[in-house]
Formats: structure tokens, sequence, C-alpha cells
């Protein structure tokens, strides 16, 4: 069983350094994110929703990919953001069951919802990190999580915080806080899944 100790203060600290060491690349991604978020609203067109949608699945898992360097101890870089078109189907397959497992379990009466949308909130770094499948990534998201559930409770709560605070900042301070976010999670993946 993989060991849940992680301590969200580190997670915060590193994501804190990562970022400020590389804000340049972290705005520059956000920046591409942005853009492909404009397409539909430039083209006003179903293949440019389209083009958009499968695009921020890849810069998704791309972040995601920059971000695990990061955490292992290497550099991001820009090309990381396309490397993984390989991986979309996976990711895609993975969000829908999620998707589905989490709102039967909202249905459900709240709790079970909260309980399978932690407990599997991580497959897309088993996606992007180990290549597995959708229903594989599912399933170690779920390994991986085992008995970490109030951490990253606490860890939602933490995050939530810090991206209100740069909402506040006249929303600038996002782009420091989102990145932040977002690699404080592949620290706390790459914790849990050792």
């Amino acid at each position: 069983m993989a060991d849940t100790r992680f301590y969200i203060g580190d997670a915060i600290k590193f994501s804190w350094s990562t970022v400020i060491s590389n804000l340049g690349l972290f705005i520059v991604a956000l920046l591409i994110v942005c853009a492909i978020s404009m397409l539909p609203v430039l083209f006003e067109s179903f293949v440019a929703g389209i083009v958009s949608w499968v695009l921020g699945m890849v810069v998704t898992l791309g972040i995601m990919r920059m971000s695990l360097k990061f955490v292992d101890g290497g550099r991001g870089e820009l090309i990381n953001l396309f490397e993984n078109i390989p991986l979309i189907m996976s990711y895609l397959l993975a969000s829908i069951v999620v998707g589905i497992v989490a709102m039967l379990g909202f249905i459900l009466l709240i709790i079970p919802g909260i309980i399978f949308s932690v407990r599997l909130q991580l497959y897309g770094w088993a996606i992007v990190d180990r290549e597995l499948g959708p229903f594989n990534s599912i399933s170690e998201s779920w390994e991986i999580t085992r008995g970490a559930f109030w951490k990253l409770i606490g860890l939602w709560f933490v995050l939530a915080g810090i991206n209100i605070l740069g909402l506040l900042a006249i929303g600038i301070g996002l782009l420091i806080t989102i990145p932040m976010s977002i690699v404080a999670s592949a620290h706390v993946y790459r914790q849990l899944a050792r």
C-alpha cells in the first residue's frame, strides 16, 4: 500500500518556489490555455469548439507532465504541453467515468459523491505519469489515496483559499495561484504514488 503521508505545507512551499522560479514559463502556458479557450468565441463555429476542447485536453495533460518534471527535480518546458496527444483517449474516457461516478455519488446523498471525487481525483496524474489506461488510472487513484482522504480535503481547502487570494489580487494573482495549485497537486501525487 502507498505511503499516505504527505504534508500540505511542503506541497505549498514547493509549488510556490517552483512557480516563482519559473514564472515566465507558467504565464506563457496559461496564456496558451486562454488562447485555446478563446477559439470558439473568435471563430463561432462547432469545429472551433471541438478543436478548442481537444487542444485544451492536450495542454492540460502537458501542464501536468511539466509539473511532474519539476517535482522529479527536472525542468519543465513548453514542448511538454504538446507531448501527450496519445493519452487523450485515456484521459477523456477516465474523465467521463469519474464524472459519472461522482455525479451518481452526489445523487446518493452527497457524501458518496465527495468521497468518490476525493479518492478519484488523481487519475489524470496516473495517466500522464505512467501512461495508464482509463480504468487502471482510476483504480490507481483509488488505491494511492487510501488513508489520505482528510489530508486531500485539507489540500482542497488550502488551494481554494490560495486561489481566492489570487482572485482578490485583481485576478492577476491567479497567474501565480493556478500554477501553484497544479504543482502542489503534482507534488502530492508523487508523494502518494511512491
